[in-house]
Order: C-alpha cells, then sequence, then structure tokens
C-alpha cells in the first residue's frame, strides 16, 4: 500500500497479487511447507495478509511467528490500533500453529478467538510480533495459545483460539467455481 497526504486527506492505494491454488486443494501440501513457502516467497500470501502486511517470519511444527507492521491507516478513534486489526494477525498466527502440525491431508477453521488486550499499540510502535504455538492437537480440533509484542519488546495481547481439524476440500467442480460437495451445503 502506499499512502499520499493532501491537504489533511491522506489516500491508501491496495495491490494484491492472486494466490493461486487454494491451500486447501493441494493433496500432498502439509501446512507445514504452505507456511515455509510463504517465508521463502515460493508460495503467495492471500490477500487479506498481503493488504495488511502480515508476514510469517518462522515456522516449526506447532509453533510459528508472524509480523506486522503498524501503519496510521489501521488506527481507530483513539489513534491506537484497531483491536480487529490486531484480532486478525492473531488470527492467523494461532491457526497457522495449528496448521503447522496437522497431516497433509488436512486444513483448518477457526472455531473461536479470544484476545486480551493488555496494552495500547500506537502506530509509532513499528511492527508487532506474534508467537503462537499449539497447546493441543486432537484429531478434530486444535487449540493454540500466542503473546503479542511490540517493537520494543513490550507484552501488548495474548490470545487463543481452537481450530476445527478437518479432511482438505477437493478442488473445484469444472464450471461450478464451487468446491466439490459445496452445492449440498448452500
Amino acid at each position: 500500500m502506499s499512502e499520499a497526504q493532501v491537504s489533511g486527506t491522506h489516500t491508501a492505494h491496495i495491490e494484491w497479487q492472486d494466490q493461486g491454488p487454494l491451500f486447501a486443494t493441494q493433496a500432498e501440501a502439509t501446512g507445514l511447507t504452505y507456511l515455509r513457502g510463504l517465508i521463502s516467497g515460493d508460495i503467495i500470501a492471500p490477500p487479506v495478509a498481503q493488504v495488511l502486511g502480515i508476514e510469517v517470519v518462522k515456522a516449526d511444527p506447532g509453533t510459528v511467528q508472524f509480523t506486522m507492521p503498524v501503519k496510521n491507516f489501521f488506527t481507530n478513534h483513539l489513534g491506537l490500533l484497531a483491536g480487529g486489526i490486531l484480532s486478525t494477525l492473531i488470527d492467523t498466527a494461532l491457526g497457522c500453529s495449528i496448521l503447522s502440525a496437522v497431516p497433509e491431508d488436512k486444513d483448518i477453521v477457526t472455531l473461536d478467538l479470544n484476545v486480551d488486550f493488555l496494552r495500547p499499540v500506537r502506530d509509532a510502535s513499528g511492527l508487532v510480533t506474534v508467537d503462537a504455538e499449539v497447546v493441543h492437537l486432537g484429531r478434530n480440533r486444535g487449540l493454540a495459545s500466542c503473546r503479542v509484542v511490540d517493537s520494543e519488546g513490550k507484552l501488548c495481547a495474548v490470545g487463543k483460539s481452537s481450530c476445527l481439524v478437518r479432511s482438505k476440500q477437493r478442488p473445484a467442480t469444472p464450471g461450478t467455481g464451487l468446491l466439490d460437495g459445496a452445492e449440498s451445503r448452500r
């Protein structure tokens, strides 16, 4: 994104690349190889991560580290990073920590998200970092927790999430634009 200021008016140009085949349709890919592909640049990040500047920095089985720049147009009426923006980063990191630990025939979806905001994050904070790890991984559900720190290493938030661990969807049915079996769920 680029930002320009004209007489107190700000504009932001939003741009992203198509991410290509969805992870959930790639039978041979594990969550860990997907995340490491994001780190190396071999895989294009989902649009939401591109737009917000969310990057995966480290990925090992059951543990990940993500960062996001704090930009002034992410702030609320108090000049603080909006809680929903930070929650999106937290949700991404928590889900990916679980994704990094599931078998190649599985993917995940968030069931719930809980965030405790401990300290305000200002746009001058620069970069926020989330370290997330799996607390429990069962056959159908995973639980993860995380810590969020600002560029000075101060703890800003903690979060936890549970995710449904499910079988990957098959590729789209030709001509429908729907994942195989999606017609029956509409």
